[in-house]
């Protein structure tokens, strides 16, 4: 089944050049997709797109084969977990009270959390290795321990697509790695994953699928091995890249030749 689908996607956002102008993209269901391309190009805009923060101005984007119009913000916030890239965040709740916020959509107006509400809320702070961080209040987070919150509070909602722009930008190797192996056993528990990362190799271990994207349009898209050539790179980015043999597989690189 197709979790995402944006058929002739047109946008432009008021008073500017034409961004998107028949964008086609297929999301399979299950499947972990990495979006690549250099800053400008689209990444985050399209992430709010699918997400109806956004509306396009010719196509359609389907979600679970409806029109993602359709639904309605608390249905929308059933089905979608939404991770942004981490910044300064507006109020002063502790970590565990921003995270069971993400219980919010499965709750009536007037309707308080849950014991269960609050035992999910805890679980999904586990799972994003953020569980010592549920008594900091969020003003004294740093910007990696907001982005693992971030993500805790998105897997609170219990999504069946999540999308994350760059998840793993303000976090430490350690931690990126914790968080792609997150998204491949959500995977594997048949939740969708959309991501934008600017790192090639980061996606090769995370993704299924990629998709370049380059001045709106797409540049190839695919599963991910036969995507992140250092071919399709060079193209992407401008710059060349280089393959190194790590275990049979050839993996790229952009960096320095020797003189």
């Amino acid at each position: 089944m197709t979790a995402v689908e944006i058929d002739n996607l047109g946008f432009a956002y008021p008073g500017e050049a034409t961004l998107f102008d028949g964008f086609c993209l297929n999301i399979a269901q299950g499947r972990v997709t990495a979006l690549l391309g250099p800053n400008g190009c689209g990444k985050s805009t399209l992430l709010s797109l699918v997400l109806g923060y956004y509306h396009p101005s010719k196509g359609e984007i389907r979600l679970y084969g409806k029109q993602s119009s359709a639904y309605s913000q608390k249905e929308r916030g059933r089905l979608t977990g939404f991770v942004s890239q981490a910044g300064r965040l507006p109020f002063n709740y502790s970590a565990g009270e921003y995270i069971l916020l993400g219980r919010g959509a499965g709750l009536s107006l007037w309707e308080k959390p849950s014991g269960k509400d609050m035992e999910q809320a805890k679980a999904a702070a586990e799972r994003a290795g953020a569980a010592d961080l549920l008594k900091k209040n969020v003003q004294e987070l740093s910007a990696g321990e907001l982005q693992l919150v971030q993500i805790a509070r998105a897997l609170a909602q219990e999504p069946r697509l999540l999308l994350l722009d760059e998840p793993t930008s303000h976090l430490d190797p350690s931690n990126a790695l914790s968080i792609f192996r997150l998204i491949r056993q959500l995977a594997s528990d048949g939740v969708t994953v959309l991501y934008s990362t600017h790192d090639p190799l980061h996606a090769l271990q995370a993704a299924d699928d990629a998709c370049l994207m380059k001045e709106g349009k797409v540049l190839a898209d695919g599963p991910a091995k036969e995507v992140l050539t250092a071919s399709n790179l060079n193209t992407l980015y401008g710059v060349e890249f280089q393959e190194a043999e790590y275990r049979g597989h050839l993996l790229p690189f952009a960096g320095f030749r020797e003189p």
